[in-house]
């Protein structure tokens, strides 16, 4: 009895279609992998089709029980968007359980000379075609939903970038800034809220993950990682299975009841008064 509570059924993905935008590096491909193995047939779609195809061959080694497809299209194009949907809707009945909004890029700037290109660059990717994918996808969204009791599932992937003023202390980025970025990050948390009032009575889900320092490609050029692990309480950087780990609980049924969360995974690094917390555990001689 109370099968429905072991954590292989809570947590399982099978049977579900996936698709994870910026699928082939980084928190995608974490996030893809994890999906795969927990039983999901995963879409991967970015421009780069050499890195799509290395991608899901590698991911498709991974002995399942789920597989990997590549989609080679630039989602900054609404009509792209539009063509992905339609790709996956033609394979899959009209249906698409889960929708990763992953893809994501930063630019650093010296704080007065930022120019106009960054702000298009960076909102186009960031933030506007997280609006365009979600809405191309959401008649395959809705035709999935099981709601009230599973519904349909869009994932956002933010960063505690966009819950900060200024810039994270290791971010090695000298007399520049993130705050492209970092505003970007802050508007699509609130486009997931936004989203989340009109689409969750549709039976689809809107959450935001918000990772703190991961290593991937997005920060490998600015990451120092020694002063970064000085302001992570919990005395590490972030990996593959603490981003997979989260989008698995939003994705599964174990998350189904969830909608409209911006829900931080960070090693504690924004944490206020982390200083006092800091100084109890050299008085009271914590491992850490």
């Amino acid at each position: 009895m109370a099968e429905n509570l072991l954590a292989q059924n809570l947590f399982s993905l099978r049977g579900k279609v996936a698709l994870v935008t910026g699928g082939g590096t980084g928190l995608g491909k974490m996030i893809s992998k994890a999906f795969i193995k927990n039983g999901a047939k995963v879409y991967i779609a970015s421009r780069n089709k050499k890195n799509l195809q290395e991608a899901a061959i590698e991911m498709n080694s991974l002995g399942g029980p789920g597989e990997c497809f590549p989609i080679t299209a630039d989602i900054t194009i609404k009509e792209e968007c539009e063509k992905i949907a339609n790709k996956i809707s033609e394979r899959e009945n009209g249906k698409l359980d889960i929708l990763i909004n992953n893809s994501g890029m930063a630019i650093v700037n010296p704080l007065k000379e930022i120019p106009e290109k960054s702000w298009n660059k960076v909102y186009k990717l960031n933030v506007i075609s997280v609006y365009f994918m979600t809405i191309a996808c959401l008649p395959l969204l809705e035709k999935a939903s099981n709601a009230p009791e599973d519904p349909s599932r869009v994932i956002i992937i933010g960063s505690v970038a966009g819950e900060i003023e200024g810039d994270i202390k290791g971010i090695d980025i000298a007399n520049r800034t993130s705050l492209v970025y970092n505003t970007s990050k802050a508007a699509v948390n609130s486009l997931a809220r936004n989203l989340a009032v009109y689409l969750t009575p549709c039976g689809v889900n809107i959450n935001v993950i918000a990772p703190g320092v991961i290593p991937s490609p997005i920060n490998a050029k600015f990451l120092n990682k020694k002063l970064v692990i000085e302001e992570i309480p919990q005395g590490r950087l972030g990996n593959e299975e603490d981003i997979a780990g989260t989008a698995l609980y939003f994705a599964s049924r174990a998350g189904a009841w969830v909608s409209g969360a911006i829900f931080r995974v960070d090693g504690g690094i924004l944490l206020r008064g982390k200083e006092l917390g800091r100084e109890y555990a050299i008085a009271t001689k914590s491992k850490l």
